[in-house]
């Protein structure tokens, strides 16, 4: 096969003909869970408890993904989420007041074959405890289920998705099956419903021009807060899927820098309302001077937690990425 997408049911052949195997997954304990700080509107902090769910592969196969590596290659089993929530929020201890928790399942929170929807008063119930409740979703499967979930809940709903890019050549690249529209039209019915609206847009996503990564990523968090989007979350595209290497082969991929992080969260951490936060899992790994590397990252979770931008660290030992 050509070192490059051929486009439609193509290009998920060509990526999952690339991807190393992949690990068994134990559907009857979560992968793995973490306390976390999160800045709310104003100048708060929530506490989060974020729980990577063990559950079937997403349907879409997007040529950037690195989250299928630890998922399930049928569908998840009646019964297996709420046990894994009802084990991790027992090892999590004490839910502190007002905490949020977020479930995420490396898949689509209201696919029925990641998650059954005969197991949604169950996983209602085990996250009563928690004042928001984030699921993470592609926007096809936002629909009238999205709503009745969020009814059971004890919280509020909030449901992440992907927006990735408003590059117009390049969203339709990524696989995603996935048009500009399709994210407006989830937005408008999650705000129609009254549930709230997270965005992750990709910091130079593959057919994006390395010189325009920080431009298209800026756009593409401008775009998620005029459709309502209130938390937007910037994620450098992480290589080692086998697609993304083949893409730089082709120079259709460049691996995103510091810099560029830096770049992008510092042009749009004020703009509108909105929470606008650097995701910084593996960003140690990010292209940068190892002189001031820590310091750098250091600055960019302080301005994730206060949303406040601060003078770049400096180092007379490195040039800019």
């Amino acid at each position: 096969m050509a070192d490059r997408p051929i486009g439609g049911r193509g290009t998920a052949r060509w990526v999952r003909s690339l991807r190393p195997r992949k690990p068994p997954v134990d559907p009857w304990h979560a992968l793995g869970h973490f306390w976390e700080e999160e800045r709310v509107g104003g100048a708060g902090t929530l506490s989060v408890l974020t729980v990577l769910l063990a559950g079937a592969e997403c349907l879409f196969t997007c040529v950037f993904c690195d989250l299928w590596r630890r998922t399930l290659d049928g569908p998840t089993p009646l019964g297996a989420l709420p046990g894994q929530l009802d084990e991790v929020i027992r090892l999590a201890g004490p839910v502190p007041d007002g905490a949020g928790i977020k479930l995420y399942n490396a898949s689509n929170f209201f696919d029925p074959r990641a998650v059954p929807p005969a197991d949604d008063p169950a996983v209602a119930l085990a996250v009563a405890p928690f004042r928001r409740v984030t699921v993470e979703c592609h926007p096809r499967f936002v629909g009238a289920r999205c709503v009745e979930f969020a009814r059971r809940l004890a919280g509020r709903l909030e449901v992440a998705i992907g927006l990735e890019t408003v590059h117009p050549t390049a969203l339709p690249r990524l696989n995603k099956s996935m048009r500009l529209a399709d994210f407006d039209r989830a937005a408008g019915f999650l705000r129609e419903a009254g549930i709230a609206l997270r965005a992750f847009v990709l910091l130079a996503p593959p057919f994006v021009p390395a010189t325009e990564a920080v431009d298209w990523a800026v756009r593409s968090v401008g775009h998620a807060i005029e459709r309502g989007a209130a938390h937007v979350s910037l994620i450098p595209v992480r290589g080692g899927n086998g697609a993304l290497e083949a893409l730089a082969r082709n120079g259709e991929f460049v691996s995103p820098t510091l810099g560029q992080l830096e770049d992008a969260l510092d042009r749009s951490v004020d703009l509108g309302p909105a929470v606008v936060t650097a995701d910084l899992w593996d960003a140690h790994a990010l292209p940068a001077c190892a002189e001031c590397r820590n310091p750098r990252l250091a600055r960019l979770r302080r301005i994730n937690l206060t949303g406040r931008r601060e003078p770049r660290a400096s180092c007379r030992s490195c040039s800019p990425e």
